[in-house]
């Protein structure tokens, strides 16, 4: 549905986090990108980390509502926000998504997102959670000239050995047997690592939230992350081309 132009469901976006110009373009070509691409229906939550300050960047794309329910962000800790996105400190900041894999996501179909900015070869979690502080996990941990980490519903982890931390990373789960990694139009690897079970702690962005406690701060600036279903080859290609002309657009890609 579209109105004056804008898509009904990025215009929702748009009056929630108080964004115009450049930004709510970028984020209205977006959200038609994804729906073109089929990605759109797959996406619990997204977010594009628009507006520069905690109030804007805390909306979900996909249901703009001010509840834990409709898994808006809750900030915590030294972060700092820009155009270019939020930006943990490494220390204590991370943001809570109010999204459990137990109670929300597929076994055996699930992914997630995370645009970083920043090059660091910290032992850092970009996003995640897992029981307690034990198996299984969901987690992203990007790394330069180091292994990157990728475990979705699962006791291990599919391992890449990165050149460097820049770019738009999906774990993506299609199978209980088929975890892949990718790094921007790219399959880096694929990992028969098989499914255990969805934690059934909320998944933070910018630390590992083990229920008890949140560890592996990160320090790599988030232009964009998000949550969802698993998605086949051709819908992570799209899925990229659609994040990597939004920050192309907004003049904050690396």
């Amino acid at each position: 549905r579209r109105n004056g132009g804008t898509d009904a469901d990025a215009q929702a976006f748009i009056t929630a986090s108080g964004i115009s110009g450049t930004e709510a373009t970028a984020v209205n070509t977006l959200v038609v990108n994804l729906k073109s691409a089929n990605v759109w229906t797959k996406i619990k939550a997204a977010y594009p980390m628009v507006g520069g300050t905690a109030t804007s960047c805390k909306w979900n794309l996909k249901n703009p509502v001010d509840s834990n329910a409709a898994f808006r962000l809750v900030f915590s800790g030294g972060g700092t926000f820009s155009a270019n996105g939020y930006q943990p400190n490494g220390t204590n900041a991370y943001a809570d998504t109010f999204l459990i894999p137990s109670t929300t996501l597929t076994l055996n179909s699930q992914h997630i997102s995370y645009y970083s900015r920043t090059n660091s070869n910290g032992t850092e979690v970009e996003m995640g959670c897992n029981n307690a502080g034990s198996n299984p996990n969901t987690l992203l941990e990007i790394r330069t000239a180091g292994t990157t980490y990728v475990s979705l519903a699962a006791n291990g982890y599919a391992t890449y050995v990165d050149a460097n931390s820049l770019g738009f990373y999906i774990g993506n789960r299609t199978a209980s047997n088929v975890t892949k990694l990718f790094k921007n139009n790219t399959a880096v690897t694929t990992s028969a690592n098989g499914s255990a079970s969805n934690p059934i702690n909320s998944i933070s962005i910018g630390a590992l939230n083990s229920g008890f406690t949140k560890q592996y701060y990160t320090t790599k600036q988030c232009a964009f992350a998000s949550i969802g279903d698993g998605l086949t080859d051709a819908e992570a290609l799209a899925f990229y081309n659609a994040v990597n002309n939004f920050q192309v657009t907004l003049a904050r890609n690396v």
